[in-house]
């Protein structure tokens, strides 16, 4: 009786050695930066459309008395990123991101704007194939973006986000690795960053 004893523990306790030394991970975090993202657009389509569409109503309510506004400075941060990935199994990850991006800019008629872009998303992660140092995937995320006017207290403006990312790339080690994506919406036509793994 010892022995059967002795050997069915041997045996749970091997069992347990075994999965804690896979190297199958669950959870995955990122931080990652963004450039010509959503809000970007919107800012540099609002300069566009301001100055076009204010220089006609100009002209239809006062021709010839006012210029039309134009947009003389302009900056912004960028879309950074926060995200948490759940794996369901070693081709599907589902969990959220986080985004963040602010832009301003000033009118020549002496107005400036400062607009903030908090958003969070769903996302699923599909992973074409992961090898030891190299893998690639692509990303879908979709949520709500709000338009945070810096200047004036007015309600915030919903809006839908998201990100479609196709060709994704990620090389490093199992547990830290960087990352480029390459897509369109709130993460940018071009992502970076780092995931850590666990």
């Amino acid at each position: 009786m010892k022995r059967l004893l002795s050997s069915v523990a041997l045996l749970i306790i091997s069992s347990f050695v075994c999965l804690a030394q896979t190297d199958e991970s669950r959870h995955e975090i990122s931080v990652s930066y963004g450039y010509f993202t959503l809000p970007q657009a919107i800012d540099f389509i609002g300069a566009v459309g301001g100055t076009v569409l204010g220089g006609l109503l100009v002209d239809v309510i006062a021709p010839g008395d006012q210029e039309s506004p134009k947009r003389i400075d302009n900056g912004g941060t960028g879309g950074f990123s926060f995200q948490y990935l759940y794996s369901l199994n070693r081709t599907i990850k589902l969990g959220g991101t986080v985004c963040y991006e602010s832009t301003w800019g000033e009118w020549n008629n002496g107005n400036d704007y400062i607009v903030h872009y908090p958003a969070i998303m769903a996302t699923s992660k599909f992973v074409w194939f992961n090898h030891e140092h190299f893998g690639m995937y692509s990303k879908i995320s979709l949520g709500l973006m709000l338009l945070l006017d810096g200047k004036d207290e007015d309600k915030p403006i919903p809006m839908l986000a998201g990100q479609a990312s196709a060709i994704c790339m990620e090389f490093g080690g199992k547990a830290l690795r960087g990352f480029l994506e390459t897509g369109w919406a709130n993460q940018g036509l071009l992502n970076f960053g780092v995931k850590f793994s666990f």
